[in-house]
């Protein structure tokens, strides 16, 4: 069968559909969790992810990334044999790595959780250690057919991942919960360990529950890897035999193998861009909240509650505060999965125009990926701030406590997301024209500022887990600015700042503020809950309109999606596309 490439808005448009149907299904799961849960218990939960997530970016971003740029680059050279050995030797590779990776969580959980002051996550860190193997396994396929242009494999493995994290997630932290409570108030015991304190029991509850839910994430990560392998299996790459049998200068295996090497850690590493301030905040948060509290108990007492002592308060305010943090990051991470996608289904356009010196094509894939990412990035991350308050209530709407704590850390973090959501895409690029060594020198020094910016303002009373939030803030403007300083400059393109960056903007701008001045004046009337879905309904029509009017979008945008030729018929009969010619 003939294997057809996909453009990089299809692609886009593929990744961002499984992208969607994924967010939907992990807030699914991720929202009750944390009803469950509560502070306490996704204080345990979020310290596990968040040591894994640096990980996990590497094996899925950052590692497939590697792989389709190299497997890109063979296959515009005709060199179809090189492509093929290029994922014998990555499924090689990747499973030292995987289980490498295994390794460091499953056996090193005891000194992981002790550096970082939080204990009670031992168990979710062990439980978290198969999905570093499985997702290993994964990224081998998936980087292998991004580089082809076919971004089903990847969409499939996404899908099928978050379906099964869900059943067996959500499943297996239920019944921890419910066995475990119900164990303690027939027997005083918890899974066979007996507690005075009700207090210390419910804690050791929320150990096992959050272990549960991370269990269903390791076989969400073996599920996604069984779609991807039988997939290849079943159906192939589509390369045919006349493509393999045409004459064509084969690598040797040892050169495919350096390149490999050579091009995945600076790759991998500035893929760590996204994650970074998640670590840093993850080594450095609990410490300083404990010298807050010991600091200034009375300022503690008065924000987060006169009746827990001060002693009291240092064994559980942090890991508390911690996990109030870790609500919003359902929230947060939810528009880089999408810009991400943009990035990786533009490398091989992209990485193709650059060996092939074509610079028409080289600034159009440009620019279709940063306009595409800002107008995704700016209405979302706007009105996130926004309406922080309104919608944390209507996720998590059974535990206020957590809402009045999460919702200014939200606020911050809505305009952060613009520019941490803004670094995949532009690093990819930056990848694509074989300068993956940026990414990581610009991390380094901004990561440096974000650590010492955490120890200076989260130790401070006043402020405590909120300077984390302007940290990470301040942390992506610095990142996503140079970094798309060097992009420009070394691509030496000449970009459309209005069309790509200002009128987006102004359209969120409106969008934001008409949602906040719709909610704020809904609610003199119905509850914050409708009020907020209201408010979003009419920044959203609000900013489709405003699109339209000022031309960012146009009839030759709609052609390039999937069905393009139909939507722009459609398009080209909206009254304000009319007006707006």
């Amino acid at each position: 069968m003939q294997r057809k490439k996909q453009s990089f808005f299809k692609g886009a448009f593929i990744l961002s559909v499984a992208a969607l149907i994924v967010k939907l299904l992990g807030a699914i799961f991720k929202i009750p969790l944390a009803n469950i849960l509560g502070g306490d218990g996704m204080g345990y939960f979020s310290t596990a992810y968040d040591i894994y997530m640096p990980v996990y970016v590497i094996s899925n971003a950052g590692l497939p990334v590697a792989i389709a740029k190299i497997v890109a680059e063979s296959a515009s050279k005709r060199r179809f044999r090189d492509v093929r050995r290029t994922l014998k030797i990555a499924n090689t590779v990747f499973l030292v790595t995987g289980l490498l990776g295994f390794s460091l969580l499953f056996f090193g959980a005891g000194f992981l959780v002790k550096m970082i002051n939080n204990p009670g996550a031992y168990l979710a860190v062990m439980a978290m250690a198969p999905t570093v193997f499985f997702v290993c396994l994964t990224s081998a396929y998936k980087g292998y057919y991004e580089g082809l242009s076919n971004m089903y494999p990847t969409a499939l493995s996404q899908v099928v991942d978050v379906i099964v994290k869900l059943v067996f997630g959500l499943g297996l932290s239920m019944v921890a919960y419910t066995v475990g409570i119900n164990e303690f108030e027939t027997s005083g015991t918890v899974f066979g360990k007996f507690f005075e304190n009700p207090e210390e029991a419910r804690l050791a509850v929320l150990q096992v529950a959050a272990a549960g839910a991370i269990l269903g994430v390791a076989l969400g990560a073996l599920g996604s890897f069984l779609s991807v392998y039988i997939r290849h299996k079943k159906s192939g790459d589509r390369i045919t035999e006349e493509e393999l049998s045409a004459p064509q200068v084969v690598t040797p295996t040892g050169k495919i193998l350096k390149s490999i090497i050579r091009m995945a850690i600076p790759i991998a590493l500035g893929s760590c861009v996204g994650q970074i301030t998640g670590v840093i905040d993850l080594v450095s948060i609990m410490d300083r909240l404990r010298f807050a509290v010991t600091a200034n108990p009375e300022v503690m007492q008065a924000v987060y509650g006169a009746d827990v002592s001060a002693d009291k308060m240092v064994e559980t305010i942090p890991n508390f505060l911690y996990g109030c943090k870790g609500m919003t990051t359902t929230l947060y991470n939810l528009i880089p999965t999408f810009t991400v996608a943009f990035g990786v289904s533009a490398l091989p356009a992209i990485t193709t125009a650059w060996t092939e010196k074509n610079t028409v094509a080289l600034k159009e894939n440009v620019e279709d990926v940063l306009r595409m990412t800002m107008l995704l990035v700016l209405p979302a991350g706007i009105g996130m701030s926004a309406l922080s308050h309104g919608i944390l209530s209507i996720l998590y709407g059974g535990r206020p406590g957590e809402v009045e704590v999460a919702a200014p850390l939200l606020a911050v973090l809505g305009i952060a997301v613009i520019f941490s959501a803004t670094c995949s895409p532009v690093n990819s690029m930056l990848q694509a024209i074989g300068r993956a060594d940026l990414p990581v020198k610009i991390m380094v020094g901004c990561a440096a500022f974000k650590l010492v910016f955490n120890y200076v303002t989260v130790g401070i009373p006043e402020i405590n887990i909120l300077g984390a939030a302007i940290g990470t803030l301040i942390c992506y403007v610095l990142i996503m600015s140079i970094s798309l300083v060097f992009l420009v400059k070394n691509t030496s393109l000449k970009l459309d700042y209005m069309r790509t960056f200002i009128k987006p903007l102004i359209s969120a701008l409106f969008c934001g503020i008409s949602a906040r001045l719709s909610a704020e004046l809904l609610e003199l009337i119905v509850s914050e809950r409708l009020a907020t879905v209201c408010g979003i309904a009419v920044g959203g029509l609000v900013y489709v309109a405003a699109l339209v009017l000022l031309r960012v979008i146009n009839e030759e945008d709609v052609r390039k999606l999937p069905k393009g030729e139909t939507l722009a018929r459609l398009y080209a009969k909206l009254p304000m596309a009319k007006k707006s010619k």
